[in-house]
């Protein structure tokens, strides 16, 4: 049998305020691809497939709608992660279950799902989505008060449980697989996950996963093979997600199961570039003139003696389709007044404060116009604060508004919420209707 391995999708995710959909779309086009020419048995996605428990509406669509073309090539299983939400798994598992024949499950529990029409022998897939340290006793025994142990120490004694339930599925010749989200001990993380599931107190090990012909791990995103024996390994994450992954391959995983195993990578696309840069304005002007930066991601810190004005802007000039990330103006003359003998030194108001702010340290790009807009703006909102005949910015007008509407509701005339003799409106219908 064949199966395709992939996982941490991360759907949803964003690059500080950019949006990453587009590099989701072209990673998934390029994973459908592979899954339409290997034409696998199975598919197992190891886990995360959204970035939070409540992913944005498009995110959500574009992994349903992907993962229902994958179903249509191959039964797939999806495992829950710990950036997923196990309530919207389930919701999602019962209107997968509602399709004949059944293509596609979410798992959030540990369990063993067995398959007869995969390949000559009966498969069973022993799952393990992610735990969370407090509710491991939970799954570890049966009985809570019995379980002695750390964090590792409960995974071990639930894979050898769900393990063994798998080999007694598939029987003497049948193939056990196995697949989990977990932080296993002596793997390489990348610079980007969370260090609180990705630690020493999340630290699990291989011991007894080798009963498994093949481990599909995912959580860790920089894709590489299980230590220990079992054979194995993670996935990765399907886009470099922040510039701790910038310098990482990504790929999906296709393993041959016969006489051995055969562990292949089919590579896929890796979004836009994630460019970084530290030198002067020239050096800067340089790289990015005539587009060159164009269809990038930056992060960059320029050094200069003094403040540089409107530096987005001139990054905008020169490559006018790159989507900053991060822009620094390293000033090394930065002024500093000299403190008098009197203690009456002179600070900066907050209107300058702002003004250099805008200037050095904001990465949106603005007009000259748009600057003074923006700035009569903030002079003005300084000078009403804490002051009730300060300017409100259109409020009063919009709760005026807001208190017409809610009257029109009540059914009172002149915005009152009370009846013609005082008393306040009972809520009855009125002559003209329930309308």
């Amino acid at each position: 049998m064949k199966l395709l391995h992939t996982a941490d999708w991360h759907l949803g995710a964003k690059l500080g305020r950019h949006d990453r959909m587009d590099d989701h779309r072209a990673a998934l086009r390029a994973l459908l691809d592979v899954a339409a020419s290997e034409i696998p048995d199975l598919i197992i996605h190891a886990g995360d497939l959204f970035d939070a428990y409540r992913p944005p509406y498009p995110a959500l669509r574009l992994g349903v709608m992907a993962l229902q073309q994958m179903a249509r090539i191959a039964p797939t299983v999806v495992i829950c992660g710990n950036h997923d939400s196990a309530a919207l798994f389930n919701v999602l598992d019962d209107m997968a279950g509602m399709a004949s024949p059944r293509r596609l499950r979410f798992v959030t529990s540990p369990r063993v799902l067995e398959f007869d029409d995969l390949a000559d022998v009966p498969v069973a897939l022993a799952c393990v989505p992610f735990i969370p340290p407090g509710a491991i006793t939970d799954y570890a025994t049966g009985d809570a008060s019995r379980f002695e142990g750390d964090y590792a120490d409960g995974i071990r004694s639930l894979n050898d449980h769900v393990i063994g339930r798998a080999r007694e599925a598939a029987g003497p010749n049948g193939i056990v697989l196995y697949t989990a989200h977990l932080h296993v001990d002596g793997a390489r993380p990348g610079n980007s996950e969370r260090r609180f599931t990705v630690g020493e107190d999340h630290a699990t090990h291989t011991k007894g996963l080798h009963r498994a012909l093949y481990c599909a791990f995912g959580h860790i995103h920089d894709p590489q093979q299980l230590p220990g024996s079992a054979r194995g390994r993670y996935a990765g994450s399907l886009i470099p997600l922040d510039y701790g992954e910038s310098g990482q391959s990504k790929h999906a995983v296709v393993v041959t199961i016969g006489d051995d195993v055969q562990v292949g990578e089919r590579e896929l696309p890796p979004g836009r570039p994630l460019h970084s840069f530290a030198g002067t304005l020239h050096e800067l002007e340089a790289r990015a003139a005539n587009g060159a930066l164009d269809g990038c991601f930056l992060k960059a810190i320029v050094k200069s003696d003094d403040p540089i004005p409107e530096l987005a802007d001139r990054v905008a000039e020169w490559s006018p389709k790159c989507a900053i990330f991060n822009l620094v103006n390293e000033v090394a003359n930065r002024p500093v007044k000299a403190i008098s003998g009197d203690g009456e030194s002179e600070e900066p108001s907050i209107e300058d404060l702002f003004v250099e702010w805008r200037s050095t340290a904001a990465t949106r790009r603005a007009t000259k116009a748009s600057r003074e807009t923006v700035r009569a703006l903030f002079r003005e909102a300084v000078a009403g604060s804490g002051d009730e005949d300060g300017p409100d910015f259109g409020l009063t007008r919009l709760t005026v508004r807001a208190e017409g509407v809610l009257a029109a509701l009540r059914g009172t005339p002149g915005g009152s919420a009370a009846g013609h003799n005082g008393t306040p409106h009972t809520g009855a219908p009125s002559r003209h209707g329930n309308g």
